[in-house]
């Protein structure tokens, strides 16, 4: 292979590098513990697929302006092996279904969603972040949420959620041995 075309084949490796990079999605919807939004929606398409599971929606209500309703929305979420560990399936997403979402909104203005909670159809509100979770369990505010946690949840460790929430969860009794998430508590 000649110099010039092995140039070329590493520069098309190295630009390739970007798309797949991993990207912090507190930088893009906010921070954790930031406020979350009500938006209702209708499936109009569902991409289970890697780097991100996304679902399109027509929105149908919530909190974002009227002028929103019947316009298309992205919802970004987890790579597919998250959303398993998290309780999700692709089966339980099918175009048509109307959803439920506790969100956030894309900092940029752009109609991406990515969401702390969804509900599918009369589904249970089921939650789509372990790690928020955690903090707000250490928080004392996860029940009044009504959300069913991460399947993933009890026996994880909680360190990406936080020093000061380790230390809370762990003053409230909800960390065994290890230090991992005990959840719910025996008894409760």
């Amino acid at each position: 292979m000649s110099l010039l075309k092995k140039g070329i084949f590493i520069l098309m490796l190295g630009l390739g590098i970007p798309a797949s990079a991993h990207h912090n999605t507190q930088a893009e919807y906010g921070p954790f513990g930031s406020d979350f939004m009500v938006v209702d929606g209708v499936v109009t398409d569902i991409r289970w697929a890697n780097p991100h599971v996304q679902i399109e929606i027509e929105v149908t209500g919530g909190d974002l302006p009227a002028s929103e309703t019947g316009k298309t929305w992205i919802i970004n979420s987890h790579p597919i092996n998250v959303m398993i560990a998290y309780g999700f399936s692709k089966e339980e997403f099918t175009v048509g279904d109307r959803l439920h979402l506790l969100t956030w909104r894309h900092v940029r203005g752009i109609n991406h969603l990515w969401p702390r909670a969804i509900q599918v159809n009369d589904g249970p509100l089921k939650s789509n972040l372990r790690y928020t979770d955690m903090i707000d369990i250490a928080d004392g505010t996860f029940d009044a949420l009504g959300i069913t946690p991460a399947a993933n949840l009890n026996g994880s460790s909680p360190q990406r959620s936080g020093a000061a929430t380790v230390r809370k969860l762990k003053s409230l009794g909800y960390l065994d041995a290890d230090g991992n998430m005990i959840w719910p508590l025996p008894g409760r």
